[in-house]
């Protein structure tokens, strides 16, 4: 949980509560079913791109959502999507290759051969996912309360993305077959906006000057071409400067009201013309498209804009328009987003088409199948009682991102393009087989060539039971890292967990546990203090304080407190009065005394990163604000103060003292022993 830097808020500004508990559910039932390791690995780095994915493989790739988010007004969603994507490089090298890689996004490795620019190779593995640090959390999938119905709920999500994928693919190949007419007269007035014009490549755009306002209206007239009725609309819009914006996307927008006039020559009554569908440029958009034909937040670059975007509006009948008339398309935008940005269009053109084989569109069968598919699915899927986690997914290839070296790690200096992710040339090669893309690195982490990975995990696993690793600096295996104190053991251990135990954690642990040198009594031997002070000769058994964890449940569990359902949402056990003073709205709500929610184990606790529950900080657990990859054990008075004092241990205390008073031997000494 800890590598995972598993938290159930978003951290930073507002630390926000977010539904991640499900994946939290995920791992602990990886460990209960012994989930081989390679695939666990897979699973939580690409499970989004393995072949038909199913819904517990989506919930593992919440590894890589873990990061945290910021909404707080003011900040730049790209900044903190940026600082995402390198956390996700870090957390990856720290995790499955014991490796300090954060310092190589600012310059080579000062101690090991790793260049400035291998660290923004791999970072273009991430830089492709859909997620950017948006308030809502996108891209989110729905997850069933009941396990059960986990299967039923993959089904009807895999049919939801298979039919989209079938209707982009049906658009996209419509969109390019069209021959668009370029609308060259357009007029444009703004109501909360200032507009002008611009010539550009055949079109006449519409550009606003100044500031713009939220919620604004941009009003778009042109005379249409004459001749055959028109079939579709087109709305393109661009970013400003298109060349710093492949660097640097620019603040996006949204339409909350698309609506198309026709205004006659002689002055009369405009009218409205009846839209039946709007066409988006996703294959999985965030928000449905249509929703800006009916008002609220549809279709749009949200929040960013880093390329041209298009949409199509298909009339409900071919628009015929009588010479000297002209039709009006009205843009309503969207509103402010983190109290300091307006998602207004900026810069955009429109063109027209006659092609009939948009209006047969409407009516295909084809199309109306796959409508329908999405239609009642997404009904069956809202039907099962649910949460959300959120997860990986990739984006559309014409979506794809360039990704950059930053000069001195400055996100907003680009220099060099990196033409293809890659590993660092220390390491074993992706084989040339393999694509280049999350799940071939995912891949390579755990194959035979890479052995680096097994004696990382190895080590840590040796440091939960032993309290030292092998490499005692388990999060730094390169040159500045503890040199192994038992190297041929941990090679050993090493090659016959990937070979023998094929991956196996729990036949891993077996070896270790029952192994002489754990069984060993603890009791220092005369004369080893002074000779093996830290143990590196193994010479006894393991002695630890308990984590923080372990201490509350130790402590329920010998008061006969102790609740032993496994799974569900997070908990709130008693925490000391005047702790609890969040940012915003996150009530603390304790169940209350003799309910069993309030003695659940502590893996359920609830886990906010900017108020970590008092009893864990004080026992040395991290915030999880990044990836921890062990803890540094202390020993302070305030540890046995919150054992004596702390809510949650009194009680613990009350109920051991109520089980043995009612224990039958008559003195107290006898109910002790």
């Amino acid at each position: 949980m800890d590598l995972a830097r598993y938290a159930d808020s978003e951290g930073l500004g507002s630390d926000k509560r977010r539904n991640t508990w499900k994946f939290r559910d995920w791992l602990i039932d990886s460990f209960n079913q012994d989930k081989p390791f390679d695939q666990f690995t897979i699973e939580q780095l690409a499970g989004d791109l393995l072949p038909n994915p199913t819904l517990d493989q989506l919930i593992a790739t919440t590894f890589q959502r873990l990061t945290q988010s910021n909404d707080e007004g003011g900040t730049d969603d790209e900044e903190f999507r940026v600082t995402a994507v390198l956390d996700r490089v870090n957390t990856t090298w720290e995790v499955w290759q014991g490796q300090t890689f954060g310092c190589v996004q600012c310059h080579s490795h000062p101690y090991d051969p790793i260049k400035h620019d291998e660290y923004y190779k791999f970072a273009a593995f991430f830089n492709q996912t859909r997620d950017a640090d948006l308030a809502e959390n996108f891209p989110e999938i729905a997850i069933p309360l009941d396990r059960s119905k986990h299967n039923e709920a993959g089904k009807l999500h895999t049919a939801v993305l298979k039919a989209e994928s079938a209707l982009y693919e049906i658009h996209g190949s419509l969109n390019k077959a069209t021959a668009w007419q370029p609308v060259s007269n357009l007029e444009a007035t703004g109501k909360g906006t200032m507009l002008k014009t611009a010539d550009q490549d055949g079109f006449r755009e519409f550009r606003t000057t100044g500031n713009v306002a939220s919620s604004s209206t941009h009003l778009l007239s042109f005379l249409p071409p004459q001749g055959a009725p028109l079939t579709a609309l087109k709305l393109e819009l661009l970013p400003v400067d298109e060349a710093a914006a492949r660097l640097t996307p620019e603040w996006g927008s949204f339409l909350r009201k698309i609506e198309v006039t026709i205004l006659p020559a002689d002055g009369s009554k405009p009218r409205p013309v009846p839209l039946a569908r709007l066409v988006g440029d996703e294959e999985h958009p965030l928000f449905d498209p249509e929703i800006s034909l009916r008002g609220g937040q549809g279709w749009g670059p949200y929040s960013k804009i880093d390329r041209t975007r298009w949409c199509v509006v298909i009339p409900q009948e071919p628009i015929v328009v009588e010479p000297g008339a002209k039709l009006q398309v009205s843009l309503a935008n969207g509103g402010t987003i983190i109290a300091s940005f307006p998602m207004v269009a900026k810069r955009g053109r429109l063109s027209t088409a006659t092609d009939p084989a948009w209006t047969s569109l409407l009516t295909r069968s084809e199309v109306t199948a796959l409508r329908d598919t999405i239609s009642n699915s997404s009904k069956q899927l809202k039907a099962i009682p649910s949460t959300t986690v959120p997860v990986m997914r990739e984006l559309e290839p014409t979506a794809r991102r360039e990704t950059h070296v930053f000069i001195r790690g400055n996100w907003l200096n680009k220099g060099d393009l990196i033409e293809t992710p890659d590993v660092p040339a220390l390491f074993p090669k992706i084989p040339a087989s393999a694509k280049h893309d999350r799940l071939g690195m995912a891949k390579w982490l755990v194959s035979p060539e890479n052995p680096l990975t097994a004696r990382v995990a190895v080590n840590r696993f040796w440091l939960e039971l032993f309290g030292t690793g092998i490499v005692e600096t388990a999060e730094d295996f390169g040159s500045s890292g503890v040199k192994p104190y038992h190297p041929e053991l941990l090679d050993d251990l090493a090659v016959r967990f990937q070979s023998d135990f094929k991956w196996s954690i729990k036949r891993l642990l077996r070896e270790l546990a029952t192994s002489a040198t754990y069984r060993q009594s603890a009791v220092i031997a005369p004369g080893m203090a002074e000779r093996d002070q830290s143990n590196r000769l193994l010479a006894r058994g393991p002695r630890q304080r308990l984590t923080a964890e372990m201490a509350r449940d130790h402590a329920l569990s010998v008061s006969g407190l102790i609740t032993h359902k496994t799974f569900g949402m997070p908990t709130h056990p008693p925490i000391p009065d005047g702790v609890w003073k969040p940012f915003n709205a996150d009530a603390w709500k304790t169940p209350m005394p003799g309910d069993p929610e309030r003695y659940r184990r502590s893996v359920y606790t609830y886990w906010k990163r900017s108020i970590p529950y008092p009893t864990f900080a004080t026992f040395d657990a991290p915030t999880r604000e990044m990836c921890s990859k062990r803890r540094l054990v202390s020993n302070t008075p305030l540890q046995a103060l919150t054992v004596m004092n702390d809510p949650a241990f009194d009680e613990c205390a009350r109920a051991l003292a109520g089980w043995i008073e009612k224990l039958p031997a008559p003195t107290i000494e006898e109910k002790l022993s």
